[in-house]
Protein backbone atom coordinates (compact mmCIF):
# COMPACT_ATOMS: atom_id res chain seq x y z
CA UNK A 1 0.00 0.00 0.00
CA UNK A 2 1.29 3.43 -0.95
CA UNK A 3 1.81 6.12 1.66
CA UNK A 4 -0.28 9.29 1.49
CA UNK A 5 2.78 11.10 0.15
CA UNK A 6 3.21 8.55 -2.65
CA UNK A 7 -0.50 8.65 -3.55
CA UNK A 8 -0.41 12.45 -3.60
CA UNK A 9 2.68 12.65 -5.82
CA UNK A 10 1.30 9.99 -8.16
CA UNK A 11 -2.05 11.77 -8.43
CA UNK A 12 -0.52 15.17 -9.16
CA UNK A 13 1.74 13.76 -11.88
CA UNK A 14 -1.03 11.69 -13.48
CA UNK A 15 -3.33 14.72 -13.61
CA UNK A 16 -0.54 16.86 -15.08
CA UNK A 17 0.28 14.24 -17.72
CA UNK A 18 -3.26 13.31 -18.71
CA UNK A 19 -4.64 16.85 -18.83
CA UNK A 20 -1.68 19.08 -19.78
CA UNK A 21 -2.84 21.45 -17.06
CA UNK A 22 -1.01 24.35 -15.52
CA UNK A 23 -0.05 24.02 -11.88
CA UNK A 24 -2.48 26.85 -11.13
CA UNK A 25 -5.32 24.72 -12.48
CA UNK A 26 -4.31 21.83 -10.23
CA UNK A 27 -4.39 24.17 -7.24
CA UNK A 28 -7.96 25.25 -7.99
CA UNK A 29 -9.44 21.76 -8.28
CA UNK A 30 -12.16 21.62 -5.64
CA UNK A 31 -14.12 18.73 -4.17
CA UNK A 32 -17.15 21.06 -4.17
CA UNK A 33 -16.94 21.41 -7.96
CA UNK A 34 -16.25 17.72 -8.58
CA UNK A 35 -18.67 15.35 -10.24
CA UNK A 36 -18.06 11.61 -9.99
CA UNK A 37 -19.37 9.64 -12.94
CA UNK A 38 -19.12 5.94 -13.70
CA UNK A 39 -15.73 6.13 -15.40
CA UNK A 40 -14.51 9.68 -14.86
CA UNK A 41 -14.29 12.56 -12.44
CA UNK A 42 -15.18 16.00 -13.82
CA UNK A 43 -13.97 19.17 -12.14
CA UNK A 44 -15.78 22.38 -13.07
CA UNK A 45 -13.52 25.40 -12.69
CA UNK A 46 -15.37 28.47 -11.47
CA UNK A 47 -12.32 30.67 -10.83
CA UNK A 48 -10.26 33.04 -12.93
CA UNK A 49 -7.18 31.31 -14.25
CA UNK A 50 -4.08 32.74 -15.91
CA UNK A 51 -5.59 32.33 -19.36
CA UNK A 52 -9.04 33.63 -18.37
CA UNK A 53 -10.48 36.62 -20.16
CA UNK A 54 -13.94 38.18 -20.22
CA UNK A 55 -16.47 35.69 -21.52
CA UNK A 56 -14.04 32.75 -21.42
CA UNK A 57 -15.36 29.57 -19.84
CA UNK A 58 -12.62 27.41 -18.40
CA UNK A 59 -12.70 23.89 -19.81
CA UNK A 60 -13.64 21.18 -17.34
CA UNK A 61 -10.84 18.96 -16.08
CA UNK A 62 -11.81 15.38 -16.84
CA UNK A 63 -10.00 12.53 -15.18
CA UNK A 64 -10.96 9.40 -17.06
CA UNK A 65 -10.48 5.80 -16.05
CA UNK A 66 -7.68 3.87 -17.76
CA UNK A 67 -8.82 0.22 -17.58
CA UNK A 68 -5.73 -1.31 -19.27
CA UNK A 69 -3.59 -0.57 -16.20
CA UNK A 70 -5.11 0.45 -12.87
CA UNK A 71 -1.66 1.49 -11.61
CA UNK A 72 -1.67 4.27 -14.22
CA UNK A 73 -5.37 5.08 -13.85
CA UNK A 74 -5.85 8.63 -12.62
CA UNK A 75 -9.49 7.79 -11.79
CA UNK A 76 -8.46 4.93 -9.48
CA UNK A 77 -5.70 6.98 -7.83
CA UNK A 78 -8.08 9.90 -7.30
CA UNK A 79 -10.69 7.64 -5.66
CA UNK A 80 -8.00 6.37 -3.29
CA UNK A 81 -6.73 9.90 -2.60
CA UNK A 82 -10.21 11.20 -1.80
CA UNK A 83 -10.88 8.27 0.51
CA UNK A 84 -7.57 8.77 2.34
CA UNK A 85 -7.84 12.56 2.67
CA UNK A 86 -11.54 12.91 3.45
CA UNK A 87 -11.05 13.04 7.22
CA UNK A 88 -8.00 15.30 6.83
CA UNK A 89 -9.78 17.89 4.66
CA UNK A 90 -11.36 19.89 7.48
CA UNK A 91 -11.07 23.57 6.61
CA UNK A 92 -10.71 23.47 2.83
CA UNK A 93 -12.56 22.24 -0.21
CA UNK A 94 -9.40 22.32 -2.32
CA UNK A 95 -8.67 18.84 -3.66
CA UNK A 96 -4.94 18.90 -3.05
CA UNK A 97 -3.89 19.18 0.57
CA UNK A 98 -0.56 18.72 2.27
CA UNK A 99 0.34 15.15 3.13
CA UNK A 100 2.00 16.37 6.33
CA UNK A 101 0.23 17.91 9.30
CA UNK A 102 -1.70 20.19 9.52
CA UNK A 103 -2.98 18.98 6.09
CA UNK A 104 -3.90 22.41 4.73
CA UNK A 105 -4.59 23.43 1.15
CA UNK A 106 -1.37 23.65 -0.84
CA UNK A 107 0.06 26.45 -2.97
CA UNK A 108 1.16 26.40 -6.59
CA UNK A 109 4.77 26.32 -5.38
CA UNK A 110 4.13 23.15 -3.39
CA UNK A 111 2.45 21.44 -6.34
CA UNK A 112 5.37 22.42 -8.59
CA UNK A 113 7.80 21.02 -6.04
CA UNK A 114 5.83 17.73 -5.93
CA UNK A 115 6.03 17.42 -9.71
CA UNK A 116 9.77 18.12 -9.62
CA UNK A 117 10.18 15.39 -6.99
CA UNK A 118 8.51 12.89 -9.33
CA UNK A 119 10.63 14.09 -12.26
CA UNK A 120 13.78 13.73 -10.18
CA UNK A 121 12.81 10.24 -8.98
CA UNK A 122 12.25 9.36 -12.63
CA UNK A 123 15.78 10.32 -13.56
CA UNK A 124 14.88 13.64 -15.19
CA UNK A 125 17.35 16.52 -14.80
CA UNK A 126 15.31 19.05 -12.82
CA UNK A 127 17.91 21.74 -13.48
CA UNK A 128 16.81 21.57 -17.12
CA UNK A 129 13.14 20.59 -16.75
CA UNK A 130 10.53 22.15 -14.48
CA UNK A 131 7.01 21.26 -13.43
CA UNK A 132 5.73 23.24 -16.42
CA UNK A 133 7.81 21.01 -18.73
CA UNK A 134 5.27 18.24 -18.12
CA UNK A 135 2.73 20.32 -20.08
CA UNK A 136 5.06 20.44 -23.10
CA UNK A 137 5.92 16.76 -22.76
CA UNK A 138 2.29 15.66 -22.59
CA UNK A 139 1.11 17.76 -25.53
CA UNK A 140 4.16 16.94 -27.66
CA UNK A 141 3.74 13.21 -26.97
CA UNK A 142 0.05 13.44 -27.88
CA UNK A 143 0.97 15.09 -31.20
CA UNK A 144 3.59 12.41 -31.84
CA UNK A 145 0.83 9.80 -31.56
CA UNK A 146 -1.40 11.73 -33.98
CA UNK A 147 -3.86 13.19 -31.51
CA UNK A 148 -5.60 15.97 -33.41
CA UNK A 149 -4.46 19.54 -32.79
CA UNK A 150 -8.06 20.41 -31.94
CA UNK A 151 -8.07 17.80 -29.15
CA UNK A 152 -4.66 18.92 -27.87
CA UNK A 153 -5.71 22.57 -27.87
CA UNK A 154 -8.98 21.78 -26.13
CA UNK A 155 -7.31 19.69 -23.43
CA UNK A 156 -4.65 22.33 -22.78
CA UNK A 157 -7.14 25.21 -22.89
CA UNK A 158 -5.62 26.95 -25.90
CA UNK A 159 -7.57 28.79 -28.59
CA UNK A 160 -4.64 29.58 -30.88
CA UNK A 161 -2.67 26.83 -32.62
CA UNK A 162 0.37 29.12 -32.67
CA UNK A 163 0.64 28.85 -28.87
CA UNK A 164 1.22 25.12 -29.18
CA UNK A 165 3.48 25.44 -32.22
CA UNK A 166 5.63 28.17 -30.68
CA UNK A 167 5.92 27.19 -27.03
CA UNK A 168 4.89 23.57 -26.49
CA UNK A 169 5.55 21.44 -29.57
CA UNK A 170 8.90 20.04 -28.48
CA UNK A 171 11.03 17.41 -30.16
CA UNK A 172 10.43 14.05 -28.54
CA UNK A 173 13.58 12.04 -27.96
CA UNK A 174 12.95 8.54 -29.23
CA UNK A 175 13.05 7.05 -25.77
CA UNK A 176 10.33 5.92 -23.48
CA UNK A 177 12.33 6.57 -20.33
CA UNK A 178 10.38 9.70 -19.36
CA UNK A 179 6.84 8.38 -19.52
CA UNK A 180 7.75 4.86 -18.44
CA UNK A 181 9.66 6.14 -15.43
CA UNK A 182 7.03 8.72 -14.53
CA UNK A 183 4.21 6.21 -14.68
CA UNK A 184 6.19 3.39 -13.06
CA UNK A 185 7.24 5.46 -10.03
Amino acid sequence: MLTLQEVTLKLVMLIALTNATRVQTLKFLSVDCMEKLRDEFVFHLDVLLKQSRPGYKNPDVKLRAFPPDRRLCVYTVLKEYIKRTEILRVHTKQLLISYIKPHKAVTCSTISRWIKVVLQKSGIDTRQFSAHSVRSAATSKAKLYNVSLADIMSKAGWTNVNTFATFYNKRIINSNSFDVNVLNN
